[in-house]
């Protein structure tokens, strides 16, 4: 970990989203325009890993450009795929509880994207520009 970014293996377990939003305190300051945000889509791309990848452990890495105020986060899982779940689609109900994640990605990220390392996993990734 530098002052400006920052990697964390972490069990693929659900209290991994938590552990993951400290990780990105270290990073970014409590005042940073864009820290909440950052911090949602984390625990979501963590929480997606949880759920729908294999594998022991998920790693995190989050990145702090202090120039402008930019955050960029990142998962990897040892799912190479995204699955067939993917967003909600035209007609998400209210009544939903989960499968908005990557609604959340594109309503509030600059950008996001996936990765994939060929047949050992891929990254999920996001960026958020200072506000």
């Amino acid at each position: 970990m530098t002052g400006h970014s920052a990697v964390a293996t972490l069990p693929r377990h659900p209290r991994s989203a938590a552990h993951a939003r400290r990780v990105l305190a270290k990073v970014a300051p409590a005042d940073c325009a864009v820290v909440d945000t950052a911090a949602l889509l984390l625990s979501e791309v963590v929480s997606n890993a949880v759920r729908h990848a294999g594998g022991a452990a998920i790693e995190v890495a989050v990145a702090r450009d202090p120039a402008v105020g930019a955050i960029t986060g990142a998962v990897f899982d040892r799912e190479p795929a995204m699955g067939s779940g993917s967003r909600s689609g035209d007609a998400p109900t209210d009544e939903m509880e989960t499968g908005r994640g990557l609604d959340l990605l594109e309503a509030l990220a600059a950008s996001w994207g996936v990765a994939t390392v060929g047949d050992h996993g891929k990254w999920v990734w996001f960026r958020l520009p200072a506000a």
